[in-house]
């Protein structure tokens, strides 16, 4: 018979083996996001078991003493004031750039023989963005713009490039 402290590692390490090969179940691995969000699920209830033969109480939870203290810290009003703010800014910024976009390079069906030339949204969008919000007054204010298009491009909320009619 073998030793009890030797049957919880043969299960612990299987355990782990059997984590390993759940966290690895991903999109970039060949799986469908089901499939990923499924193994997610399973990884959870697989540390919880992990955690629970390690002598550890799993949490389940917190407390309404932990969340209002949470919700009335400063740092947390700091950082929900930014993100307000950040995403209110970013919300701004991809209507104007959209309006623009609409009036310089308007939806449309291209013309054999039309001349175009590619611009970058960068170019197209920073003068006319600086103008309306005021934002080319300061080097802080022009980062902060070219940033908030950087991420909406990221998100592909903007195209990286407008195929604008030539003028001649």
């Amino acid at each position: 018979m073998s030793p009890p402290g030797a049957v919880g590692a043969a299960v612990r390490e299987r355990l782990l083996h059997r984590l390993r090969a759940l966290m690895a179940r991903t999109v970039a691995n060949g799986a469908t996001p089901e499939e990923e969000l499924s193994a997610a699920r399973m990884a959870a209830k697989v540390s919880a078991q992990i955690d629970t033969m390690d002598g550890v109480a799993v949490e389940r939870g917190s407390g309404p003493e932990w969340a209002r203290a949470e919700r009335e810290s400063e740092s947390y009003q700091r950082a929900l004031e930014r993100n307000t703010a950040e995403t209110l800014l970013k919300a701004a910024v991809q209507e104007l750039a959209l309006e623009h976009v609409n009036r310089v390079a308007p939806p449309r069906k291209r013309l054999p023989g039309e001349v175009v030339e590619r611009v970058g949204i960068h170019d197209l969008l920073e003068p006319y963005l600086g103008m309306m919000l005021a934002a080319n007054s300061s080097r802080v204010g022009r980062a902060l713009l070219r940033q908030t298009i950087d991420e909406l491009v990221y998100e592909g909320a903007l195209p990286p490039w407008m195929d604008v009619p030539a003028q001649r």
